[in-house]
């Protein structure tokens, strides 16, 4: 369970890292740190947070993604209870892996990419646990996006 809310901090972050897939998505690493998720390719799949909101309240979102222009224009869903938050990918951001032009050996553990943040809107947040997801209800392109992150910053 991931605390989102705390009373004395105004953002909470939600990576990849502590995310479950869903369908056919995949992480970019069998190792969770600094991980993201790919082959988001169907609107079944999904991507879940087991979370606890410590705090009721409007929250402003931030999504990091990245995606190819071909895929821009994939409609976002962010569920928590009977809140729900729609939001769509307008931007392209493809930028290459990086960190293996300092690697002597291939590591093991996953490469980079920098990740674009984009204001995915407002939502409320009612005190309790249960589940948070992202979902795609439209994916016009191959893939939605590849994620990195979902940050919560509480606004009231």
């Amino acid at each position: 369970m991931f605390p989102v809310g705390h009373p004395n901090f105004k953002n909470t972050q939600l990576p990849a890292r502590d995310g479950k897939a869903h369908g056919n998505i995949q992480r970019s690493n069998r190792w969770p740190n600094s991980s993201f998720f790919t082959n988001w390719k169907r609107k079944e799949d999904k991507i879940t947070w087991d979370i606890e909101v410590l705090a009721s309240g409007n929250y402003e979102v931030e999504i990091y993604y990245t995606c190819s222009p071909e895929d821009v224009g994939a409609n976002l869903r962010l569920n928590f209870g009977s809140s729900r938050l729609k939001g769509k990918i307008t931007e392209a951001h493809d930028p290459p892996l990086k960190g293996m032009e300092h690697d002597r050996v291939e590591r093991m553990e996953s490469y980079v990419k920098d990740f674009k943040p984009m204001n995915l809107g407002t939502i409320w947040l009612e005190k309790g646990s249960g589940e948070l997801n992202l979902k795609a209800e439209e994916i016009p392109g191959e893939e939605v996006i590849y994620f990195r992150m979902l940050m919560f910053k509480r606004v009231d």
